[in-house]
């Protein structure tokens, strides 16, 4: 029996592409006042957590998000392991677009009036592909690319592990988060905004994941 691991996946804090309400997937930008704020705000409250291993996407916010987060913990902090493999979704030339201008093209290039419509009536895997197919490009992932790199991260993490209750923190992005908890829980309403700096808790034991908290 494989041992158990808790993994801790955070949202990076607020950006500046994030405030001015741009689509932002492997384009970056610097976090905010209020991003660095809630970043130690999070980390305050994973202060007395031990964190075993620590893995970033290679975007610099996740990197200074978990910069601050582990500045605020009490233990002996591991080495940042940055991985191409928890980045966000590539949205193509749709990147640093306005994010209603690029999602409402998606939307009606697809028959439906608006984004949010879209997300009540297609899954996931639709909504990325549909992305693709709209990015004049071509471009943007679909999500078969999205979800091979993200898995291969995943069991890469997995292999890895060597210790019974093993606590794994990763900080990622809203829509990396939002694929991994549908993918082990059917009911996720994927209409639900992730929040920035919030703290989704998936525990992984006898080849199951389990999602254990979402969105705190």
């Amino acid at each position: 029996m494989k041992n158990r691991i808790h993994l801790y996946l955070i949202r990076h804090g607020e950006t500046y592409l994030n405030r001015y309400k741009r689509m932002q997937g492997w384009a970056d930008s610097p976090l905010t006042e209020e991003g660095k704020l809630v970043a130690i705000e999070c980390g305050n409250r994973l202060s007395d957590t031990q964190f075993d291993r620590v893995y970033t996407s290679d975007s610099g916010r996740t990197v200074e998000t978990a910069e601050l987060i582990l500045q605020q913990n009490s233990y002996e902090i591991p080495v940042i392991r940055k991985t191409k493999a928890f980045r966000e979704s590539f949205f193509g030339s749709f990147e640093g677009e306005f994010s209603a201008v690029a999602l409402g093209k998606v939307a009606n290039d697809h028959g439906y009036s608006s984004f949010r419509e879209l997300l009540r009536n297609r899954s996931l895997e639709d909504i990325t592909n549909f992305i693709k197919e709209s990015d004049p490009y071509h471009h943007a992932e679909s999500y078969s690319e999205l979800w091979e790199r993200i898995e291969k991260g995943l069991n890469e993490l997995i292999i890895e592990n060597n210790k019974n209750d093993e606590n794994v923190l990763i900080v990622t992005h809203g829509n990396t988060i939002r694929n991994i908890v549908k993918k082990f829980s059917e009911e996720f309403n994927i209409e639900l905004e992730i929040k920035n700096a919030s703290i989704t808790i998936l525990e992984y034991s006898s080849d199951t994941y389990k999602v254990i908290s979402f969105n705190q």
